[in-house]
């Protein structure tokens, strides 16, 4: 499929193609969801750090921040995204300056992709039935007591990972209380946490 031309307006579209991703995902909505949690994190800052890489006349630099882009957009299926930034890597690949307007325009879309993201990271239970909602959450509970109870610390990654699902399911007063524990690496205190919640 080819993507969007860099000269359409991507206002009609949504900004991401969230069935097709799912569908790229093999249908594992929890794999997608972490994949758009990753491309958040990854990539939010991204048109920023081209701009001050195209400053400094770094322009090896700027187009693998380009191409990188261009292949996480792809990945996420936000296509149109990714036609901006086949633009940019296409002129920066013929030595040309990426223009202004270009970049402007490629700062907006990335911008409209993350809010998109940031409404499917947030609120994945509106796309699954509220007893799956339910059991992945516990699922997810029981993987965290286990790295908790093994002191490892990979627990923060998954809780990045899950954050919004755990919220939900633990109330934004606790998730607080979790997480500021877990930034502590007091991995005693938010296992006793989690095992309150389970005798309330």
């Amino acid at each position: 499929m080819n993507p969007l031309p860099a000269s359409a307006s991507p206002d009609p579209a949504p900004a991401l193609d969230s069935a097709a991703g799912l569908e790229r995902m093999m249908g594992d909505r929890a794999m997608y969801l972490r994949v758009l949690t990753r491309f958040r994190s990854d990539y939010a800052d991204n048109v920023a750090r081209l701009r001050a890489a195209i400053a400094a006349g770094d322009t090896t630099l700027a187009h693998r921040i380009a191409h990188t882009l261009k292949g996480a957009a792809a990945m996420i299926e936000a296509r149109g995204l990714r036609a901006l930034a086949v633009d940019v890597e296409q002129l920066l690949r013929a030595g040309a300056p990426a223009a202004p307007q270009l970049l402007d325009r490629l700062e907006a879309e990335l911008a409209r992709v993350i809010a998109h993201a940031d409404g499917l990271i947030v609120a994945p239970a509106a796309n699954i039935p509220p007893e799956e909602a339910a059991t992945l959450a516990e699922s997810d509970i029981a993987q965290l007591r286990m790295l908790l109870d093994l002191g490892d610390s990979g627990a923060q990654d998954f809780m990045a990972e899950k954050r919004a699902g755990l919220r939900t399911h633990l109330g934004a007063a606790r998730m607080a209380e979790l997480e500021a524990a877990l930034r502590a690496f007091d991995y005693e205190r938010a296992l006793s946490m989690l095992d309150a919640r389970s005798s309330v």
